[in-house]
Formats: C-alpha cells, structure tokens, sequence
C-alpha cells in the first residue's frame, strides 16, 4: 500500500496530489507552507547565478524537516535584483511583481485551506518587498499569516564569532555567501577566480548591520565593484558555512514551530 502524504516525510506540495493535500489539512496535521525565494542575479566571477536561490533552498530544507505541521513549496528563483543589473546575466523582477506573485500564492493556499505562509528568503535585495507583501497581505487577506526570514540578516549575528573579514568588507558574493555555498555545493564554486574588492562607499556607509541601522541607501554594484564582489571570499570555508547554515535553520524552525 502506497504511503500518503501525511505519512510522508518530505511532504513536498509539488509532489503531492490534490486529494493528499485535502487529506491533510482535514486532518488538521497540516496548516503551514514553507516558501523558499531566491534570486538569479552575479555574484562575482565564482559563485553560480542562482547562489540565493541555493542557500534558500537548502535552508528552507532543512527547516522543513523539523517542522511536521508544514509543507514544502518549489523555490521561487527569481527576485528583486535591479542592484545587480548590468552583469550578463542578472534577471530582476520589478518590486511590484515580486508582491503580487507572493500575494496570489497567498491567496491560492487560503482558498486550499492553508493559513501560515513562511517564506524564507536568501535575497537581501527582497527584504523591502517581503516587507510591504506583510503588510498588504494583513489588510487584504486578513484570514492569511504572512511571514518572512532573510536569512543574511539572521546569520550575520552569528557570523560575527566566526568573521575572518575585516570591518566593510561584507556585503555581496563575499566571506559568508562563499562559505555556505562551500558547504553546500563546493563543485560550484570556483575559489580560483575569488577576488576581493572593498567597495567605493563614503566612510559613513557600509553593508555592515550596524550601519545599515543607522541609515538606508541606494546603490548599485556596478558602479561599486568591477567584479560583482563586495567583501573578502578569500577567507571563505565550508566550515563557517555549515555553522551558519545550521544557525539559521535553528533559528527559522524554532520560530516556526513556536506560530
């Protein structure tokens, strides 16, 4: 006898039929749905394309495994990238079209009987959209729990224990996306094309979380980098990858679980 999704552990909606989808939320095991989201944009002359989609993926993985009360959805794979255009390549969605994808994802799980959305996000350039979805999401769908994690913005706490980088020298393609793509899929990265570049940012501004506290800018790579690199992935290592990594999926399943 063939297994049924709520006996299934990967409970993945894409594999799922509509009947194990029913099943499931009647029976009241079910409610929640992880969405991973991503980007396709440069990320230096070593790191893939698709680097933010990756390391939302294998995180949203490894937090839905420690969540039995969720599904899993297909990562979305495309972001809000206009930063990053001018690198061959670079694919960005308008912040406009961003929402409403996420908004209809929203409104189709309610009309299947979903209640909780938990987007987890590798994209910080989506942050701002993700945001304002929260929001418009409350005031048009009241019925529906949006919620977000960006996760740059949870392991940079972490990552400062473990930080080889000097001061501003984070911020894209650098130490701690290299290090977790390192742990993730090593055969994709190309160290020997890794360069380091400080971007050519006024003394009062950089991606340090500190200051982007303090104040918010505008900016893109282009004209800050002619690699695509903003910090040191010289210093990156599969080992710091994995304990960020497993930091964040710490934090998102605890805080899932706890909704």
């Amino acid at each position: 006898m063939n297994a049924s999704i709520t006996d299934y552990q990967g409970r993945e909606l894409a594999s799922a039929t509509w009947k194990d989808v029913e099943g499931s939320i009647k029976s009241g095991r079910l409610s929640k749905v992880i969405l991973p989201v991503g980007s396709l944009e440069q990320h230096g002359p070593h790191l893939p394309l698709g680097t933010d989609s990756v390391i939302a993926e294998y995180v949203a993985r490894g937090v839905h495994k420690r969540c039995d009360s969720a599904f899993l959805m297909p990562v979305v794979y495309m972001g809000c990238s206009g930063e990053h255009m001018g690198f061959p390549g670079t694919i960005s969605l308008q912040n406009e079209t961003l929402s409403g994808v996420l908004f209809d994802i929203s409104k189709s799980l309610l009309q299947s009987g979903f209640d909780r959305l938990f987007v987890i996000n590798g994209h910080g350039g989506n942050r701002a959209t993700l945001d304002a979805t929260v929001r418009k999401i409350v005031d048009a769908i009241p019925q529906m729990r949006l919620y977000s994690f960006t996760i740059a913005d949870i392991v940079k706490q972490k990552f400062e224990e473990i930080r080889g980088s000097a001061r501003r020298l984070v911020g894209h393609a650098d130490e701690i996306e290299t290090s977790m793509m390192l742990a993730i899929q090593p055969d994709f990265v190309k160290m020997s094309e890794a360069v380091k570049e400080e971007p050519s940012l006024p003394d009062a501004l950089s991606f340090e979380p500190d200051d982007l506290a303090k104040v918010s800018f505008g900016w893109n790579a282009k004209s800050l980098t002619k690699s695509g690199v903003i910090g040191d992935p010289l210093l990156a290592e599969a080992g710091k990858g994995r304990i960020l990594l497993d930091f964040a999926v710490d934090v998102i399943s605890a805080t899932i679980n706890g909704l």
